[in-house]
This record gives C-alpha cells, sequence and structure tokens, in this order.
C-alpha cells in the first residue's frame, strides 16, 4: 500500500506540475486575451469531457446553450457574469446542505445527462475569472494573483485532504459516495487554506478576511469533489477521462475549482 501510495503520489504531483507551469506563466503575462483564451480552452474541454460521458448527446442544445452565453456576455459582460456567479455559488451552497443532510440522494437531476448543469458549472469556473481579471484589485496585488491564490486553494485543499486522509483518515465521510474520504481529510484540507491564508496574509499584509474566505473556499472544493464522485457514482465510472495521468480527465482535476472558485469570488466581491 505504502509503495502504491508512493507511486500515485508522485504521478500527481508530475501531473500537477505539469499543470501548474502554464498557469503561472499565464498568470504572469496578466494579459487578458491570453487568459481569457486559456479559460476558454479549460471550459471547451470539460463541456465536451461532459459530453463524452452523457447519453444524452443533444450537440444542438449545448450550441444554443453557449450561444445564448456568448450572446448575453456581449450584451451585459460584467452585470451578466455577477449573475452567473451568484446563480452557481447558491447552487453549490445548495448542494453543500445537501450533503450535510444527506439528501442528496433526492436530486435526480444531477446527473451527466444534464445539458444546463454541463454547460452552467464548467462556465460559472470562466465566468469567475473573467469577472475578477476586468475589476479593481481587490487586495495588495493584482486580481490576476488573486485568481492564482484561488486556484492555488484549491490545489492545497486537495493535497492537504489527500495527505492526512491517506496517513490518518480512519472515519469515513459520506463513504456511500466516496468510501475512501475521510472525515480527517476533511479536516486536513481545511487546516491546509487556513495556513495558506494566514502565510498570505502575514507575508503580503493583506486583509485578514481572506483566511476566512479560503476556510469557506475549502468546504466547497470538497463539496465540487463530492459532486463529481456523485456523478461518476452514479455513471458507474472511476474517472471522466484519461488526459491527465494520476488525475483522470479534465473534470476530475477541475472539479474542486469549478465549485470554490465561483464561491470564493462571490466572497471577495460582498466581504474584501
Amino acid at each position: 500500500m505504502a509503495q502504491e501510495f508512493k507511486q500515485n503520489f508522485i504521478t500527481r504531483s508530475l501531473t500537477g506540475l505539469g499543470i501548474t507551469l502554464p498557469v503561472f506563466f499565464i498568470i504572469f503575462l496578466e494579459n487578458e486575451y491570453v487568459f481569457i483564451a486559456f479559460l476558454s480552452l479549460i471550459t471547451g474541454l470539460s463541456i465536451f469531457e461532459w459530453f463524452k460521458n452523457s447519453n444524452n448527446k443533444s450537440f444542438l442544445a449545448d450550441s444554443i446553450i453557449i450561444s445564448l452565453f456568448i450572446i448575453l456576455t456581449a450584451l451585459y459582460s460584467d452585470k451578466f457574469f455577477l449573475f452567473i456567479i451568484f446563480f452557481t455559488s447558491i447552487f453549490w451552497f445548495l448542494f453543500c446542505l445537501s450533503l450535510a443532510t444527506k439528501s442528496y440522494i433526492k436530486l435526480s437531476f444531477i446527473s451527466f445527462e444534464n445539458i444546463y448543469l454541463r454547460t452552467l458549472i464548467p462556465i460559472g469556473f470562466f465566468g469567475s475569472g473573467v469577472f475578477l481579471i476586468s475589476q479593481d484589485s481587490f487586495l495588495s496585488f493584482s486580481n490576476y494573483y488573486l485568481m492564482l491564490i484561488i486556484i492555488f486553494n484549491s490545489a492545497i485543499s486537495d493535497s492537504s485532504a489527500y495527505l492526512v486522509g491517506s496517513f490518518f483518515g480512519k472515519n469515513s465521510l459520506l463513504k456511500e459516495i466516496s468510501p475512501n474520504k475521510t472525515l480527517e481529510g476533511f479536516l486536513g484540507g481545511i487546516c491546509g487554506s487556513a495556513i495558506f491564508g494566514f502565510l498570505l496574509v502575514y507575508f503580503f499584509e493583506s486583509n485578514p478576511l481572506l483566511i476566512l474566505i479560503l476556510v469557506i473556499g475549502s468546504i466547497f472544493a470538497f463539496t465540487g469533489d463530492y459532486f463529481f464522485s456523485f456523478l461518476k457514482r452514479k455513471n458507474g465510472i472511476k474517472d471522466t477521462g484519461s488526459m491527465l495521468p494520476g488525475h483522470g480527465g479534465i473534470l476530475d482535476r477541475m472539479d474542486s475549482h469549478f465549485s470554490a472558485t465561483p464561491a470564493i469570488t462571490l466572497l471577495i466581491i460582498i466581504l474584501l
């Protein structure tokens, strides 16, 4: 088991590094067009991968929804993005409540066949990123770096949960969705985000509320992780794809980012 953990962790780390380096470069450029092109690529690949896992391959319906999104973005820009951020955050909050109350089993509309979810969820991530870089800085550094912090927070929460859960996990958490996830891992992920937030506040003299925002973001990162685990279990698959070694598909890697990014963005708008 120790050898399997070591090999899996190395593979995940190398893949994570391969993803992180281009993200660093794109953030460093602080070029709006390059940044939007990158988000568009991630969003497009995510929708396509969801489409591949669905039995409801309504290409026309997807095209209409995406076209409508593009038109509304062109007409209303920031106001429409705010609506998307708010709407997707509410969705994730309600799903988080369904996990806490174990009522998610009743949510029959959550499936790979739902054409609205397969466009709304990736677009929520896209809209959050584009909205952030279009605003004045919320903290003492560029909003491009704020977006990087949001992405890193979900990654740190995920890695901390994986490490703590692997070594100390004993109590299963929602084992009918994901039997390998534990309460200890969940708490480890929250602690990882709290430490990350504290370091940012300490070294960059940022608003202390950032710690609270990142901790809440960690909870939403778990929400997204469980959401896609729930989807995969309903569909009887282990991974949504095989594009990323050690992680599976794009959706497997983006699960926590899709939920945490709009939620954190909304909290930043409200609190900072």
